[in-house]
């Protein structure tokens, strides 16, 4: 995989450095990006102004949609329209995303992740404040993924620091998690959010370690009057697909 976005004639044609990034970017993008999902070869572009997503796989139906920046992805990605998201969540139909960390000197990947769609959830979704009445399109409001709600399944690595990692780690990474997509949309940011907090914890720990959280769990599932039920819900479920193994007594230990 070559790690250049640079093409000449795109550079000379745009005088914006943004301009030149976005285009440059999905470019290489759809030059060079296999699915991750089922590793077929290629990824096509969708006709411009398609909403959510920028891609799909041919083969398997994914889509996808490419986020890029010049610097580092921190805690935050800027993303579209609030409610146009929410919508997608609560259908089970969003996108993967991709984001892509470039340089605008060198014009080259620095690194390139994937969320999987199973990992977009209401949980990771932040409102933007609305746009003012003096604006164009007043009243708008946007939205934030958090990626800081991720555990780190939530972001699987396909090129970290101009290196690449193997196709089929970053397959088999997918699939890990890929029993989510049989869950209900609602669902599924419970057991993101349960396993964030597992793997803040010992390789062995105890119930009443996960039960500290209870205000945190608390805040992003506010409808929930049953918080604990809803943790040992989600260590059966972690459990039952090999994320973590029942020892007795509420100890459990994470599996590598």
């Amino acid at each position: 995989m070559n790690l250049s976005i640079y093409q000449k004639d795109i550079f000379h044609n745009y005088k914006s450095n943004s301009q030149r990034a976005r285009i440059l970017s999905e470019n290489w993008f759809s030059r060079f990006m296999y699915c991750p999902c089922c590793l077929n070869e290629r990824i096509i572009p969708y006709p411009n102004n398609q909403k959510v997503s920028d891609f799909f796989c041919e083969s398997c139906g994914n889509n996808f949609q490419l986020k890029s920046s010049k610097l580092p992805f921190s805690k935050r990605i800027v993303d579209g329209e609030y409610n146009t998201m929410l919508s997608y969540i609560k259908s089970g139909n969003s996108p993967n995303f991709f984001i892509l960390h470039y340089s605008n000197t060198q014009w080259t990947v620095k690194s390139l992740s994937m969320i999987p769609k199973f990992f977009v959830t209401y949980s990771m979704l932040e409102k933007r404040k609305p746009l003012s009445g003096n604006a164009r399109r007043a009243g708008w409001m946007g939205c934030n993924f958090l990626l800081d709600h991720l555990p780190k399944e939530g972001k699987i690595p396909i090129i970290i620091n101009e290196k690449l990692e193997s196709r089929k780690k970053v397959h088999k990474m997918w699939n890990k998690m890929s029993f989510l997509s049989n869950r209900r949309p609602e669902l599924r940011g419970w057991t993101s959010d349960v396993l964030k907090i597992v793997q803040e914890q010992r390789d062995v720990f105890n119930l009443t370690d996960i039960y500290c959280h209870e205000k945190y769990f608390k805040k992003l599932h506010p409808e929930n009057n049953n918080i604990r039920a809803k943790i040992r819900q989600q260590l059966q479920i972690l459990r039952d697909n090999n994320l973590v193994k029942f020892k007795g007594k509420g100890i459990y230990e994470v599996i590598k």
